[in-house]
């Protein structure tokens, strides 16, 4: 049980960035085709260093994203959007913390479409045609959110919705910001209205993906990645978050054959994982420690934990998972 105690707080990665020194840096960046079109509602995630998500939005109708409060560090930011290739650039802000100097990164990103996404309408994952009234509503309600003003945010998009009840971005918008603050059933009946409107959209699956996990309903969160997966086969989280809820649903078998099996499968979306990452996703190296502990692979989990270690040298839980380490070559009871 202090096995699973010890990476139960590393689990689930969807808390935004705290932003604990007095630095307040930003990164704006555009998200566009390779022809040069503006892509919105692709999703952006922001890692430190290639590890755990630290932050997600999606991009406005001209294709933009913003990240504030932000420490001086190095920094991944990924993008995917269903029809393109995952993209991902790496930005560092230069100057240290005590020199409390605010920096804004400008950056752009430009997804390929898919081989046999070519023919798609470019720039367009769902098309609506949105009133103006609404479209100004969620603008205004994206730039809230972007500035931390979550209340105010909010009441923008239910405005936007107000103006046109089938605004699917703004469903969307409203489902991710109510995860974040944690509101799940709010979050879970905006994501739903989402789907309705357009159940296409592997961002919607990966995201109740995320709520069911968190509320430990590891076997719907299993549903909800497979199907993430299945429309957008290219998103390296959606991949290792199904390996981690099928190790839960694995330690919860009584079946041995069972628990094999869904340790397997585990280990192949992990790995899958890893590769989509170009090999930077360094949080794989911890789930790997946990399917090799399960199967009694003690050496081979040590070494994984070794790995992560020598990929995360500052990790804050690194005094943690040494202690993991001399337990499982049995030098600490």
């Amino acid at each position: 049980m202090r096995w699973r105690s010890l990476f139960s707080a590393l689990v689930f990665l969807l808390l935004p960035l705290a932003a604990a020194a007095a630095q307040n840096n930003i990164i704006r960046g555009k998200v566009r085709s390779t022809g040069g079109t503006t892509l919105n509602n692709a999703i952006v995630e922001l890692k430190m260093g290639g590890g755990g998500i630290l932050s997600q939005t999606v991009t406005n109708n001209e294709g933009n994203f913003a990240f504030s409060n932000l420490v001086s560090a190095e920094y991944e930011v990924e993008v995917t959007l269903a029809g393109y290739q995952s993209a991902a650039q790496l930005v560092r802000f230069n100057y240290a913390p005590s020199e409390q100097f605010q920096e804004i990164l400008n950056i752009e990103i430009v997804l390929k479409p898919k081989p046999e996404a070519a023919i798609a309408a470019p720039g367009v994952s769902f098309a609506q045609e949105v009133p103006q009234a609404a479209r100004e509503a969620y603008e205004e309600g994206m730039a809230k959110l972007r500035e931390g003003k979550s209340e105010e945010g909010i009441a923008l998009l239910e405005k936007a919705i107000a103006h046109f009840k089938d605004y699917f971005a703004a469903h969307f918008a409203l489902g991710t910001e109510f995860c974040r603050i944690g509101k799940d059933r709010e979050a879970l009946q905006s994501l739903e209205r989402a789907r309705q409107i357009n159940d296409r959209e592997a961002k919607v699956y990966h995201l109740f993906g995320m709520l069911m996990a968190r509320q430990e309903k590891f076997a719907v969160a299993e549903y909800a990645f497979s199907e993430a997966i299945h429309l957008d086969g290219n998103n390296a989280s959606s991949h290792f978050y199904r390996g981690i809820v099928l190790i839960e649903i694995a330690l919860r078998l009584s079946d041995r054959k069972q628990r094999a099996d869904h340790l397997s499968e585990a280990e192949k979306e992990i790995d899958r994982a890893w590769e989509l990452s170009n090999r930077r996703m360094t949080d794989v190296y911890l789930q790997r420690a946990r399917i090799y502990e399960q199967r009694g692979e003690k050496e081979d989990a040590a070494r994984a934990l070794e790995n992560y270690l020598k990929a995360e040298p500052r990790a804050k839980n690194a005094a943690a998972i040494r202690e993991a380490i001399a337990r499982l070559r049995g030098k600490k009871k």
